[in-house]
């Protein structure tokens, strides 16, 4: 790899940007180990576990394009996009949570259900996916700029290893609801019906 010709400051922001990709990844491996521990379905956790260790290998193909260009590879981590609920939602989600609490009906109605973690947790993983890919992209692009040719087959292989992930998880997106749905589905009519009437008065029960 070839950085003579190239100003110091541009190859230290060249440096900085492939820091930051580098902390991306750093924090995806964390992220990862979590996703595969609390996965409900065997196909995912698979899938999670050989992306990880394709992970593993982005961060060396990173650390070795820094140090090539006289640079110090990160540990720091990133902090990954996660969805959250709006601030509205959040506080009546508080509220009821208090409410319940006070009259003695506990808040654990209001916690998402394992399942319902799981389809928000496969959106987040679709969206920090298609985030790596531009992020990749952008790198690429700035190598070809640069002129150093050496680091973009490394990239290229991390973007398309990128790709395929993101490709994976929109495939099976539908696999997945069938299968994580029905439970979410079946745990709220179950607690429907032990909590109301049909005319939505309050169960009792008769001995």
């Amino acid at each position: 790899m070839s950085a003579t010709n190239i100003a110091p400051e541009i190859k230290d922001k060249l440096v900085e940007h492939l820091n930051e990709m580098l902390s991306a990844e750093n924090a995806a491996i964390d992220r990862l180990d979590s996703r595969i521990q609390e996965c409900l379905l065997p196909e995912g956790k698979q899938q999670l576990q050989h992306h990880q260790d394709e992970t593993r290998t982005h961060q060396e193909r990173l650390r070795q394009i820094i140090t090539d260009l006289g640079g110090s590879p990160t540990d720091s981590k990133a902090d990954l996009p996660t969805l959250r609920l709006p601030t509205g939602m959040l506080a009546k989600k508080t509220l009821t949570d208090m409410a319940k609490s006070i009259t003695g009906g506990g808040g654990e109605d209001t916690n998402p259900m394992p399942e319902e973690l799981e389809l928000m947790h496969t959106k987040e993983d679709y969206g920090i996916e298609h985030l790596e890919i531009i992020s990749y992209r952008t790198l690429i692009q700035l190598c070809e700029r640069l002129g150093i040719s050496n680091a973009i087959p490394p990239l290229q292989q991390s973007l398309q290893e990128e790709q395929s992930m993101a490709k994976w998880i929109e495939t099976n997106i539908p696999m997945t609801f069938d299968k994580i749905w029905p439970r979410i589905e079946a745990a709220l009519t179950g607690r429907s019906k032990e909590q109301t009437s049909p005319a939505g008065e309050k169960a009792t029960t008769t001995v």
